[in-house]
């Protein structure tokens, strides 16, 4: 049988997991996640467009929709792409969110969570200190940095 140290131990790390994939699927280069996307009507549906301006004030208005194929891909090479969500507001959010405690609303999206906050039958408030908190909002290591893999390589001192 787990202690509750090491079941308090496992929910941290699932926090933080947690949140570092909501970060790295917020900050993709898709469609969806740039600020330039805006939904435009069309009959009775909608497509998604690049609404970056020209010099001249008008939108770009290029498909940028990922039903379209192609358009996954141009996203992931658009130099235009910019993140829909600031960082620090997603982060605030989340933690405000597994803060609460509200089991819930913490199941609903993370279910495993929600699971070993049961086990704990404690508050998250409880559970995870302010100083816990802070110390996993604190700045993260790029998620990818430049050049991928081989950036990781390098940024370790390898490859030289």
């Amino acid at each position: 049988m787990r202690t509750q140290e090491q079941i308090k131990q496992q929910l941290k790390q699932v926090v933080f997991r947690h949140r570092q994939r909501k970060l790295r699927d917020l900050f993709k280069h898709k469609p969806t996640t740039c600020c330039n996307n805006r939904k435009v009507p069309l009959g009775v549906a909608h497509v998604r467009l690049c609404g970056v301006l020209n010099p001249a004030g008008i939108p770009r208005n290029v498909p940028c929709d990922s039903r379209i194929v192609g358009c996954d891909d141009m996203a992931r090479e658009c130099p235009l792409w910019g993140p829909r969500r600031d960082k620090a507001d997603v982060k605030a959010e989340y933690h405000a969110l597994i803060r609460s405690g509200d089991r819930g609303l913490i199941a609903a999206e993370y279910p495993d969570i929600a699971a070993l906050m049961w086990v704990l039958d404690d508050s998250t408030a409880e559970v995870l200190s302010e100083s816990e908190i802070a110390e996993m909002s604190g700045d993260d290591e790029e998620l990818v940095p430049p050049g991928g893999l081989w950036g990781w390589i390098q940024k370790l001192g390898g490859g030289r």
